[in-house]
């Protein structure tokens, strides 16, 4: 963030993609049935240990793009 005029971020949902209705379902491996893309997401979120906080991560992008040049496409966010 310090070395570029802006980054584009491609591909990442919103941490509140999962809880709006009529969301997109999609497996989490596009080569392998189970869990769909936010299933896998709670279940890591809420992991006792190791797990990827996916949704955490998430906010914290969301947070820098307040700050920093961010700018999200694929899907588009509206950062508020």
């Amino acid at each position: 963030m310090d070395a570029c005029y802006g980054i584009h971020v491609y591909g990442m949902i919103n941490d509140t993609y999962c809880k709006t209705e009529g969301y997109r379902k999609v497996p989490y491996h596009y080569y392998e049935q189970g869990r769909d893309e936010c299933d896998e997401y709670f279940l890591h979120e809420h992991a006792p240990y190791g797990g990827h906080r996916f949704i955490t991560e998430k906010k914290v992008f969301a947070k820098w793009a307040k700050k920093h040049r961010i700018i999200f496409t694929h899907p588009n966010w509206t950062v508020s």
